[in-house]
């Protein structure tokens, strides 16, 4: 009888490849139980999950398939994700484990229902939005309702919120989120329904889990505090840890770090360093961030995505395209720029939205939308909106319409995450186009600066 000791290697996981190739992560028993021991309690045995997430990929198999074994909880399998909807009344599940894409369907699904209602019941659905911001801040200590809010907030939840809250069945105590970054304005609308999100991060080689919000402890805009014997660091550019507050790499160090990479020491050389304990290995996650002195973590965007516009300013995509993603008329966007005078974006757009409210016919073909100039205005006026906040070159000041990214065409991940190298490959023609460039067909190596920069 061999029983497996925990610095066995447990696990064999691929990572997703979204910035390049995808290397094989060697994750021990006591990586994955370590995880596990570090969201202790925030799953029970009265717990059931509708189950989406690929299980060949560390954050479905180990927040959701350990996590539940291990506390006694149960999983149902979803038939697919054409079936999401319907598989939640179904299984009427008490927690929720999924990438931002699915929070964010739910929030753009009710805005356009608040838009397109009639005068009466967008009113009644704006004052319930509104009452729950209120319950929320009165339940964090930073407001009180009358007695007048109250009750309305208790006619209001029953007329209208709960009926949103019935599209995840009728026992969703909370949601997780994870995989990519979840704009703070969706885990707000969420808490506003009466369904708290907390969102964590993490990698593939973190097991997955690096910090994580509770359900009794959250802060939007923060991915959470680290699990227990976790340790997170900022380092700078020095190599030295940041003080609080500051921005550089998020590293970490503690039982969830990997073995390394399968049969390459030379790429796991290059991700660890000497912890600042003296002993302990620093795992470099690649990713930008700051931590408080609280020890709230924020991530700001990716490392090796972040690239300088002609003129020497740094630009991090991430946050500029979870702003223009907001707009309720793009599924995804792609932000380049890298090398040049100036941002443009590829942008997926919702066309059938776009349809409905320029009241377009659905005779007319996309072809001739894409050039429509009521279109562009309509699109380009949601994104100055949307990016008001952001610095002037920050904002693209090109946009070109693109299919959407799917897993069919390589550009998305088992996990919905966008494959950016492979889009900016794929579209590097329309990406010179935005610039002016003359375009030769086979000319050079066919390789973009942006797709360097991305790859």
């Amino acid at each position: 009888k061999f029983i497996p000791s925990p610095s066995d290697l447990a696990n064999l996981i691929y990572t997703s490849g979204t910035t390049g190739k995808p290397k094989g992560v060697e994750l021990m028993h006591s990586n994955t139980v370590s995880n596990i021991h570090g969201i202790r309690g925030m799953a029970t045995p009265n717990d059931v999950s509708l189950a989406f997430l690929p299980f060949a990929h560390s954050y479905g198999q180990t927040c959701e398939l350990w996590t539940g074994m291990a506390h006694g909880g149960a999983t149902a399998i979803c038939r697919g994700i054409p079936f999401i909807l319907e598989d939640l009344q179904l299984v009427n599940p008490t927690i929720l484990l999924a990438v931002p894409t699915l929070y964010k369907k739910v929030y753009d699904g009710v805005k356009n229902l608040i838009k397109s209602s009639s005068p009466l019941k967008k009113r009644l659905m704006e004052t319930a939005l509104v009452l729950g911001r209120k319950r929320v801040e009165e339940e964090r200590g930073l407001a009180s309702m009358t007695i007048t809010e109250k009750m309305s907030y208790a006619a209001l939840n029953k007329i209208v919120l709960e009926k949103i809250r019935g599209r995840f069945g009728s026992r969703l105590r909370c949601g997780f989120v994870a995989g990519a970054a979840c704009p703070p304005e969706v885990i707000n609308f969420f808490d506003d329904i009466g369904i708290p999100i907390c969102e964590g991060y993490g990698l593939t080689e973190t097991s997955p889990i690096i910090v994580i919000n509770r359900p009794e402890d959250r802060q939007p805009g923060s991915v959470g505090k680290p699990i227990h014997n976790v340790n997170v660091v900022i380092m700078g550019e020095n190599g030295f840890p940041l003080p609080p507050g500051e921005e550089g790499e998020i590293c970490c160090y503690g039982p969830n770090v990997m073995r390394g990479y399968h049969n390459k020491p030379e790429a796991t050389e290059e991700v660890m360093s000497l912890a600042p304990d003296g002993k302990s290995r620093l795992f470099h996650t690649g990713d930008l961030g700051s931590i408080s002195k609280g020890g709230w973590v924020k991530v700001t965007g990716r490392l090796k995505e972040q690239y300088k516009l002609e003129n020497g300013k740094y630009i991090c995509p991430t946050p500029i395209e979870n702003a223009i993603g907001m707009s309720r008329y793009i599924t995804q966007v792609v932000l380049c720029g890298a090398n040049r005078p100036y941002n443009v974006a590829l942008v997926v757009p919702d066309w059938a939205l776009i349809r409905n409210d320029l009241k377009i016919d659905d005779s007319v073909p996309e072809d001739d939308l894409v050039n429509d100039e009521g279109v562009k205005a309509l699109i380009q006026s949601d994104i100055d909106d949307k990016c008001s906040s952001l610095k002037k070159f920050e904002i693209p000041q090109e946009v070109a319409f693109v299919a959407p990214f799917t897993a069919a065409n390589n550009m998305l991940t088992p996990k919905m995450s966008i494959k950016r190298h492979m889009v900016v490959r794929e579209y590097q023609d329309a990406i010179s186009s935005m610039y002016g460039d003359d375009i030769v067909a086979g000319a050079g190596d066919g390789v973009s600066s942006e797709d360097r920069a991305a790859a």
